[in-house]
């Protein structure tokens, strides 16, 4: 019989341990800040080692970026599907559309893990309200198409106002469902919110009334 003590630890053994360690950090972050938590504070809630998390990430930056990573690959695949959808369309897309493109992966992911979605969301909204730029890499994929797509579904916006006022839209879409999730499934749900297509119409009618607003104040600049 092998002696369990002296077994060789395997690949499986690691990538449990990382997804041990993920998973405190997720919700560490998600309910504490991703600033105030402590790597001593990661391997704690865990119940792992001291020194875990340096010898499965190197660093506390590495671990947030496979937190981001582990949910946001899915999400971010999702959106450069839909727009791949929508550019193979002849004619101009709409903008609800357009903004379903995005909103809907997010309702997904907190359709397939509420808790799990739910925290990656909150530590999403905490980088964007800093303004860090770690969610700039894993969005690579969909940016450009999304770029792509909005530019044909507003031709006629000037090109600086189309790109920060979507930048805005997106941004409210986020911190709107960026609350940490309670420990109820139900709890914060896109229910609470008026439902899937409440929540992208309102979405929907912001982007739209923001560039209305800025069209217009462009016209009155002019005017003076």
């Amino acid at each position: 019989m092998v002696d369990q003590k002296k077994r060789r630890k395997g690949p499986h053994d690691g990538e449990a341990t990382r997804e041990t360690l993920m998973d405190a950090a997720e919700k560490l972050f998600a309910e504490q800040g991703v600033e105030a938590v402590s790597i001593r504070a990661v391997n704690s809630t865990a119940g792992l080692a001291p020194a875990a998390v340096h010898y499965h990430f190197g660093s506390k930056e590495a671990l947030l970026t496979a937190v981001l990573e582990r949910r946001g690959r899915s999400v971010v695949a999702d959106i450069a599907e839909r727009c791949d959808q929508l550019l193979a369309q002849e004619g101009q897309p709409n903008a609800r559309d357009v903004m379903e493109t995005v909103v809907a992966p997010y309702l997904a992911l907190l359709e397939r893990d509420h808790i799990g979605g739910g925290r990656w969301l909150a530590i999403t909204g905490q980088l964007i309200l800093s303004g860090s730029r770690e969610m700039e890499a894993l969005s690579a994929p969909a940016t450009e198409r999304l770029q792509t797509l909005v530019r044909r579904a507003f031709p006629d916006t000037r090109p600086d106002d189309l790109e920060n006022t979507w930048r805005l839209a997106v941004e409210a879409v986020v911190l709107l469902l960026a609350r940490a999730p309670g420990d109820e499934p139900e709890a914060d749900g896109p229910q609470e919110l008026g439902g899937r297509e409440a929540l992208i119409d309102f979405a929907t009618g912001g982007l739209v009334h923001a560039l209305r607003g800025a069209a217009e104040r462009r016209v009155r600049t002019s005017s003076r």
